[in-house]
């Protein structure tokens, strides 16, 4: 097949972002298919992983030529809300990796374990969702990338490597790669591709699936104090509830903050039940950032400092049990979507082109120096 036969790259979400930086940075003409359109924004402001830092570290030299000011980190960079102010999680009170560990798998629910963890990377000016943008603007323009919006696949035919596709807007072309980032709901419906990943879906299940409720708010006034970790803010359970969630975000900026809920099936399948979850993602919110050390002049509660609110729910986004197998068929057809978090799909793309991990630095955290008053 001729060097110059492009990569399909199927979805919007991160992985096709720091995907495509990487194709494109290799010299491969892309073929951008937006499909469904499912994205999150990243969940925390750091990654579970060295290596999964690396690639954000390789990715941002891309988007920007501006020198680092801080070194990597490795540390715990979310903060709990308890007792009126955000603290280190609790299982941090020792210092037993595998105590913090056992811990940590015992208080955290398990879709929240995908985006927490008893370590965690970062460089502190580095946030993945803003580095995530400057790649998506670059990448909309960039002359290698041939973008394909409200078509669907038509026809599909694999070969012996690669394969040929048509899309409902007319375009047909043969590839070399195909590369599904899309959600696993889209995947589903679509009976062209069903087929071809099948085998690497071997293992996920759909009682393993939550769903991903996401809010952006734009602030007409900042906070008094400023964040740069994620902040982790439990919800009051429902009643026959079972366990434990939080909502769990960060600010982008001053003025600008972002929050996940995530949901489970029977939990999306009524938007009364989701409004819900909405009303006390914002509840829990006013809660965490009552006090006048947080809440700027003249504002009573955390929502009433936001001026505009972008909503977007996921269903079935997020995988917590099992993982994607390689294919047997053709290694030319790759399932790396965001359905295991952002730092799975960075680490996927450091093992597929061969990328090194961060050199970090230990941060000291005593515990009453962290919290956040």
């Amino acid at each position: 097949m001729d060097t110059n036969t492009p990569v399909i790259v199927f979805g919007e979400g991160s992985a096709a972002i720091f995907l495509m930086t990487q194709l494109v940075q290799r010299g491969e003409n892309v073929i951008w298919a937006h499909g469904s359109g499912a994205r999150l924004l990243p969940v925390m402001p750091y990654l579970k992983s060295d290596l999964a830092l690396g690639v954000l570290l390789h990715s941002r030299s891309i988007a920007s030529e501006d020198a680092l000011v801080s070194s990597p980190e490795k540390g715990t960079f979310h903060r709990v809300f308890r007792n009126k102010s955000f603290k280190l999680p609790s299982w941090k009170r020792t210092a037993n990796i595998e105590t913090q560990t056992q811990s940590f798998e015992e208080q955290v629910w398990k879709p929240e374990q995908t985006f927490m963890g008893v370590n965690e990377f970062r460089v502190p000016e580095l946030n993945p969702a803003i580095i995530e943008d400057e790649l998506r603007a670059q990448l909309e323009n960039n002359p290698k990338i041939k973008k394909v919006t409200n078509a669907p696949i038509l026809e599909l035919e694999v070969f012996d490597h690669g394969g040929k596709i048509q899309f409902a807007n007319g375009f047909i072309t043969e590839f070399k790669q195909f590369y599904f980032c899309d959600s696993i709901t889209e995947l589903k419906q679509l009976p062209k591709l069903t087929p071809v990943f099948k085998h690497q879906l071997g293992n996920v299940k759909s009682g393993h699936q939550v769903s991903a409720l996401q809010v952006v708010f734009h602030h007409s006034v900042a906070l008094k104090q400023t964040f740069d970790t994620g902040l982790v803010i439990p919800l009051n359970r429902d009643s026959g509830e079972t366990f434990d969630r939080d909502v769990m975000g960060y600010f982008l900026d001053p003025m600008r903050s972002v929050w996940t809920v995530f949901l489970q099936s029977e939990e999306v399948e009524e938007n009364h039940e989701i409004m819900k979850k909405l009303r006390k993602m914002k509840q829990a919110l006013n809660r965490a950032f009552e006090s006048p050390e947080f809440l700027p002049d003249g504002k009573k509660e955390f929502m009433a400092t936001v001026e505009k609110e972008q909503v977007r729910l996921e269903n079935s986004f997020v995988i917590t049990h099992g993982h994607f197998k390689e294919s047997k068929s053709n290694e030319d057809f790759v399932l790396l979507n965001d359905a295991f978090g952002l730092t799975d799909t960075l680490e996927k793309i450091a093992h597929r082109f061969q990328m090194e991990p961060a050199q970090f630095e230990i941060t000291a955290q005593p515990e009453m120096a962290q919290d956040l008053q």
